[in-house]
């Protein structure tokens, strides 16, 4: 017993060293600053190989382990050293993994599109695919489920202008942050699609976007 114990441990070992190797030269062929899944590598071997190659493949600093199941094929920098993710490329790569879609909300879409200069703690997004929250070091992401008709829109620009306002509020909108927008608008060179997507939001979210783009139309 003892003898057929030892034999199967050694072959889990070999199959597991295997199953290292193989995911090591994957990873090595890819482009640095990959954020990579367990499921990226399915096809080399089971969950459990795959956790435990990724953990051996951390401990080695090869990989850093962003959260539960999301790792990082670091990027360095000659000056700076490790350049770490964005939450919004980490939220990207689930969405691409999940075939899902995502719009940035709240406090974030505004930071996105410059009404405001303070990064959010906590990233939020719509998404048509699975709730959840991830944390990555001091910031959380988390997104949120809703109706895939609510992602009806698929101008992102026009996406974050109808979150933004939002957050916001009705009568909460500044003549200085619909300067800001203005400038956004004009930046872009997207006031036509913008004229066109905005039409599927609120009444009083149309009137305000319409009104900057009429005055940008003007001049």
């Amino acid at each position: 017993m003892s003898q057929l114990f030892t034999i199967f441990v050694t072959k889990e070992k070999k199959m597991l060293a295997s199953v290292i190797k193989q995911i090591e030269q994957k990873i090595k062929r890819l482009s640095k600053g990959k954020i990579l899944f367990i499921t990226d590598f399915s096809e080399l071997g089971t969950d459990v190989a795959i956790r435990q190659s990724l953990q051996r493949l951390t401990k080695k600093n090869l990989l850093i382990r962003l959260s539960q199941g999301i790792y990082y094929y670091p990027k360095q920098n000659d000056v700076l050293g490790i350049i770490c993710p964005t939450a919004e490329q980490i939220a990207q790569a689930i969405a691409k993994r999940d075939k899902a879609r995502i719009i940035p909300t709240g406090s974030y879409a505004l930071y996105k599109l410059g009404l405001s200069t303070q990064i959010p703690m906590n990233v939020v997004y719509l998404t048509d695919g699975s709730a959840r929250k991830i944390v990555v070091g001091k910031q959380k992401i988390t997104f949120k489920k809703i109706s895939p008709k609510n992602l009806a829109v698929k101008h992102h620009l026009s996406n974050l202008i109808i979150q933004g306002l939002k957050e916001l509020g009705e009568n909460n909108i500044s003549e200085n942050e619909k300067s800001k927008l203005k400038e956004v608008i004009i930046k872009s060179g997207e006031h036509t699609e913008i004229k066109k997507y905005i039409r599927n939001t609120a009444v009083w979210t149309q009137k305000i976007v319409l009104q900057i783009i009429k005055e940008i139309e003007n001049n």
